[in-house]
């Protein structure tokens, strides 16, 4: 990845982390409404050109709006509730740059059947049709598959996408 990435709920800050030790060029900014996740986050090593910001997503400040290349998403879709799964869209849409990459890895199944905890989430499953749903209006699918290694417990479970920003929008 280059440019300007965002990793929204970035939690402890391992996805922000990796990125940025992969990837030298790429400033990354990772994004949580936790200030005390982000607190420990920031008591880890540097890895590279990685920052932190305690924002809501959904309420994303103005100078982060159509100033990234990427997003990387891996957690934070599926612990929002589904009714926030539009907004949610809206906000990724407004972080990104034209013709920008949204990198996805989206929990299909977090649950074996009869595992679900009262209320069904978090995790909260997705299905393949309500991602099509969802991103189809603003985003073009680029590439889908599996990945190749997962955590412990979710092989199977997650489906990875590339989707890019389309100019409109």
């Amino acid at each position: 990845m280059e440019g300007e990435v965002l990793v929204p709920g970035c939690g402890l800050g391992h996805d922000v982390r990796a990125i940025s030790a992969a990837s030298p060029a790429a400033r990354v900014l990772g994004l949580d409404i936790a200030a005390s996740a982000l607190e420990q986050a920031r008591r880890f090593s540097v890895a590279g050109r990685e920052t932190y910001q305690c924002a809501d997503l959904f309420a994303l400040p103005v100078e982060l709006t159509s100033r990234f290349h990427w997003v990387f998403e891996h957690t934070c879709f599926c612990v929002i509730e589904p009714r926030q799964r539009c907004d949610y869209v809206g906000a990724i849409t407004r972080a990104l740059r034209p013709l920008g990459f949204l990198l996805g890895i989206f929990f299909l199944n977090p649950w074996d059947p009869g595992e679900a905890p009262d209320g069904g989430g978090p995790p909260f499953p997705v299905t393949l049709e309500e991602l099509d749903s969802l991103f189809a209006t603003g985003f073009e699918l680029v590439e889908e598959l599996n990945p190749h290694a997962s955590y412990p417990g979710r092989e199977g479970r997650e489906m990875m996408r590339l989707l890019r920003k389309r100019n409109s929008f």
